[in-house]
């Protein structure tokens, strides 16, 4: 059966002597080491920007050498100089997903610079041919505006309790436990990336589980917990207490570290 590494060393070889692949690398668990059986693959290239169709069909071709592509997913990626297509191979694992992505060249240099010692993003290079791939030292001062703006916006939230009240207090369990989400939950994981990781406060619930502490994970998780109306009312006078204490006594200005360990 194909497996992760003969999917890794089988694209390399394909990729790397193609003059237009520039750089090929791994992200995600690859490269934060935290690969277990569920884990997806989530490679990366940089490719010259007239060369689109023909990285493409590399990489399929490289692919298909090892298993039918049994799936396969375009999706419209938010940046213009980012393509993104999703595979599966026949007969691997079902959570063996291929996340690739492909950078055009001309993307600017510096919106890919990684952080130093960051537990978050990463990238494991295998291989990189102008040296595109570079790692920088983590300054949180790059954060304060957003993350005020970010901040402005969870206290907004934290302020409209009452849009869910009002649905508690009408018997719509569907209406009230979407508003729960937006006005409850989400100014509690913004407030918290924002003391735990400044620098990626737009990562919402991705991983959050290995980017905060166990205790407040733990808390989070008790007031994501949801059996009904009652349990949603008993929940969100406790939700804002929180919120309060973690701005009073956990958010110190964009200004704390990103946690390296846990």
């Amino acid at each position: 059966m194909v497996n992760r590494n003969d999917i890794i060393v089988k694209l390399q070889e394909a990729l790397e002597p193609l003059p237009y692949i520039r750089a090929f690398w791994l992200e995600g668990a690859d490269a934060l080491g935290t690969v277990d059986a569920y884990s997806d693959i989530d490679f990366w290239a940089d490719v010259e920007d007239e060369c689109e169709e023909q990285a493409y069909e590399a990489v399929e071709n490289a692919l298909s050498a090892l298993a039918a592509i049994d799936y396969k997913h375009i999706m419209r990626h938010g940046h213009p100089k980012i393509r993104q297509r999703v595979y599966h191979l026949a007969g691997t694992s079902e959570y063996l997903m291929i996340d690739f992505c492909w950078q055009l060249h001309s993307r600017p240099k510096d919106e890919y610079a990684f952080y130093e010692n960051n537990r978050v993003e990463a990238a494991k290079v295998l291989f990189d041919k102008d040296g595109l791939i570079r790692y920088k030292p983590l300054d949180l001062s790059d954060f304060v505006s957003s993350g005020k703006s970010r901040l402005d916006e969870a206290k907004y939230h934290r302020t409209q309790h009452m849009r869910v009240d009002k649905y508690i207090r009408r018997g719509q369990y569907l209406e009230a436990y979407a508003y729960y989400n937006r006005y409850v939950l989400e100014p509690l994981i913004d407030l918290l990336r924002l003391i735990y990781t400044p620098a990626h406060a737009d990562y919402y619930l991705i991983h959050i589980s290995s980017h905060i502490p166990t205790a407040e994970r733990e808390k989070l998780e008790y007031f994501a917990r949801i059996g009904s109306l009652e349990d949603m009312a008993d929940k969100i006078p406790q939700a804002g207490q929180w919120f309060d204490d973690l701005l009073q006594n956990g958010y110190s200005g964009g200004t704390s570290c990103e946690i390296q360990s846990m």
